[in-house]
């Protein structure tokens, strides 16, 4: 028997939809077959009794396939890989160990194109290869080919005799990735209940991800319950729960899961800003504008003043607001920031001035029905009747501002 001479991450470099790990997948180095495919290098059926195992042992193989592998993998050994497939690719040899190693060291190379077809000839004359199928696997989601992938890996567990649940796993995420979410989610949920004692979160990620994405998040409830009695002090847990209960539309529980994540670890400017839009959904203005402060960046975008200025209007925090705006317009003129500036000086009473900011977002938005409905109300309520329903009529041309213009045009016509 050959000592294999490296091992194999079956899913190096994969970036899954959570990072995962395989482990160490060993070269296969060994294989079975009978005294007759020893001597006459045909193939014969297999005593499927035999242990799996034995498939690696190069005991039994065919002289000139023992030959062929020991010569390569000395080349292989010596890092000179490209010998080693040249003389895989001559040796003449229809076998599935090697087929197996040539694939191995075409993976190796990079070629995985190449690589792919030798798994799928490897597995094609051994169905029971479980390495084969795993390299296979590892080989299609590289070329992502995931739904291959997710095949592959659920034969290789299959014939494989440990039974590794991280296959199952591994199976699952690439259902994902390749959008057949149905099928990953009964996936995740089959690996969680045939192995309660060693429940991962992952499997839970996976499983919440499936359900989301099949729009059926409710439909794994009792599963995130579950989950929450498992790892009730891992915050990565509880990023979950917050994302589960966000695909609900049960924003306040979503609120708790994500400040919860914050007693657990410092939560990330981006999720501060998360749980501020969580608050302003769960209608609590007030804390909203709390988190989008704790989430302002140095240097932070537009977007994230338009966020504090709105929550702190809505909690009539007006100073406050208006001190932001200042700072904001100073760096950039938006129409939002313009019709927030002039939202406040309305709700102010300051009609004035509210009426000249909001034929300022005319200017910039000349098609902003709420621009000229604001402006012939401001204008209304300073008396100045023929301004008001010039205004007003136009923003009667507006179908959202229609009904509400023809009111005030009839209010103005009173005066």
């Amino acid at each position: 028997m050959i000592q294999a001479r490296r091992t194999k991450n079956i899913l190096a470099g994969c970036v899954l939809v959570v990072m995962v790990s395989l482990g160490a997948v060993g070269m296969a180095e060994t294989a079975a077959t009978s005294a007759e495919h020893a001597e006459t290098g045909t193939p014969v059926a297999r005593n499927r009794a035999m242990e799996k195992a034995d498939l690696y042992d190069l005991a039994s193989a065919p002289r000139k396939v023992r030959k062929v592998l020991v010569r390569a993998a000395g080349f292989a050994r010596r890092g000179n890989i490209e010998r080693a497939v040249e003389i895989l690719v001559g040796s003449g040899q229809d076998h599935y160990l090697v087929e197996l190693h040539l694939a191995q060291e075409l993976a190796d190379l990079g070629r995985m194109s190449e690589a792919l077809d030798h798994y799928r000839r490897a597995v094609t004359l051994e169905p029971d290869l479980a390495k084969g199928w795993y390299g296979l696997a590892d080989a299609a989601y590289k070329l992502e080919r995931y739904a291959e992938a997710a095949e592959a890996f659920a034969t290789g567990y299959a014939v494989d005799p440990e039974k590794p649940v991280d296959v199952l796993y591994f199976s699952g995420t690439a259902r994902l990735q390749a959008g057949d979410f149905s099928a990953a989610a009964a996936v995740f949920s089959d690996l969680i209940d045939q192995n309660p004692a060693s429940a991962q979160l992952r499997w839970y990620q996976g499983l919440v991800a499936a359900a989301v994405r099949t729009e059926k998040p409710a439909s794994v409830a009792a599963a995130v319950d579950e989950m929450q009695a498992l790892f009730p002090e891992d915050p990565t847990m509880w990023y979950l729960r917050y994302q589960y209960s966000v695909a609900i539309a049960d924003y306040r529980s979503a609120a708790v899961a994500l400040n919860l994540v914050g007693f657990l670890r410092p939560l990330r400017p981006d999720e501060q800003r998360q749980l501020g839009d969580l608050y302003t959904l769960a209608g609590v203005p007030a804390l909203a504008a709390n988190h989008y402060r704790a989430g302002m960046e140095d240097k932070p975008e537009t977007r994230q003043f338009e966020r504090l200025v709105s929550s702190l209007i809505a909690a009539h925090e007006l100073d406050e607001a208006q001190a932001a705006l200042r700072q904001a317009l100073a760096r950039e003129e938006t129409p939002t920031l313009v019709s927030l500036l002039a939202d406040i000086h309305y709700m102010r009473k300051d009609y004035n001035s509210a009426r000249k900011e909001y034929a300022h977002l005319a200017e910039l938005q000349p098609a902003n029905g709420r621009a000229w409905l604001m402006q012939g109300y401001c204008a209304l309520e300073l008396g100045q009747k023929e301004a008001a329903l010039d205004l007003l009529a136009t923003a009667s041309n507006y179908s959202e501002q229609a009904d509400m213009a023809q009111l005030l045009i009839q209010r103005a016509l009173k005066m």
